[in-house]
């Protein structure tokens, strides 16, 4: 969609009013005539709490709207697409949470103005998301560990305020404590494995992964989900791993494993489990089932898109299908 065609579309914008910092209300009348002035109609919802965003997305994604925004973090944003895949509709990100790594991953501003450029101006492209029993996730999913440190998360911002500060703080009070081991029974496209492990982390974002110094590139550009399983360390093992990703990354370290899978299966002696999608908590029935969903999100990315080892910090999201006005340089499925 060329930003001449979008004059007198329908822009709904949905705002998590407990994402991130800054007020959605006053927020909203900025983004409502930024819009205008570039002849779309929006209309700006803004919630008073987290938990309204997927009735507003379901609402949405049956709605007359042409593209549907989600402004938040990365939660909100997989909430919102959740309901808005498959369904034909432009899909628009405002990064307005802690971490924004989707954005970031697919070169979206990070400043406001930048990101509403991208919803007027922007091209949309078909990009490849995860799904773990029917659910989307943008980022990542995960089992074990990370859903404990993302209830504490939870706890701290309460206490402190939301800032990646407190975020990191949550991450210590967590790995103090003796790790819960899960047992777990996984057939990685048919190979069938067992593994005992603190934790089971699924990735679908190269702009996180290289953040925490894993190399999953290879991985995510043969569209394929990335694994690890982290071997069964003890409190004081996984604090080491933790402080050496926060220091210089995990590129090299022995702790964990990875697959590449398009599909896999987890089993566990439990009934239902406690997982992790893109910084949210649900609880799920078991086995997980996990696979890769091709194509399945139109999104809105800047018009300019830059090689992945350009200066400015733009990365191209693996698994990205552009337009055709798009260079293959820009395009790494048309590359392949």
């Amino acid at each position: 969609m060329k930003s001449e065609e979008r004059q007198g579309r329908i822009v709904e914008v949905i705002l998590n009013g407990e994402s991130g910092a800054l007020d959605k209300h006053a927020l909203a009348g900025t983004i409502e005539s930024f819009l205008v002035l570039r002849g779309l109609m929006p209309r700006v919802h803004v919630t008073a709490r987290g938990n309204e965003v997927p009735r507003l997305a379901r609402q949405a994604a049956s709605s007359d709207a042409d593209i549907v925004v989600a402004g938040g973090g990365d939660g909100t944003s997989a909430a919102v697409a959740e309901h808005i895949a498959g369904t034909g509709k432009a899909f628009g990100v405002l990064p307005l949470g802690t971490f924004n790594y989707f954005a970031k991953d697919l070169g979206i501003p990070l400043e406001l103005d930048g990101a509403l450029d991208v919803l007027a101006n922007g091209v949309s492209a078909s990009i490849d998301v995860g799904e773990v029993n029917g659910h989307l996730f943008l980022n990542n999913s995960s089992v074990g560990l990370y859903p404990a440190l993302l209830a504490q998360r939870e706890t701290t911002y309460r206490r402190f305020g939301r800032s990646q500060l407190a975020a990191y703080l949550s991450v210590l009070l967590v790995l103090v404590e003796p790790p819960r081991f899960l047992n777990l029974t996984i057939s990685a496209d048919g190979h069938l494995l067992t593994r005992r492990t603190p934790l089971l982390f699924i990735g679908t974002n190269a702009f996180q992964m290289d953040s925490f110094g894993i190399v999953a590139r290879d991985c995510l550009v043969s569209r394929k989900l990335t694994f690890y399983v982290t071997h069964p360390l003890g409190a004081l093992g996984l604090l080491r791993l933790a402080v050496r990703a926060f220091v210089r990354g995990l590129r090299g370290a022995r702790e964990f494993e990875a697959i590449c899978a398009e599909e896999i299966l987890v089993g566990m002696r439990r009934h239902h489990v406690r997982i992790a999608m893109d910084g949210e908590v649900r609880v799920l029935e078991t086995p997980l089932r996990y696979r890769i969903q091709r194509g399945a999100l139109r999104v809105l990315v800047p018009a300019v898109q830059l090689k992945p080892d350009s200066q400015s910090g733009i990365r191209w999201r693996p698994g990205t299908t552009y337009p055709p006005e798009t260079t293959t340089e820009r395009n790494p499925a048309a590359a392949r």
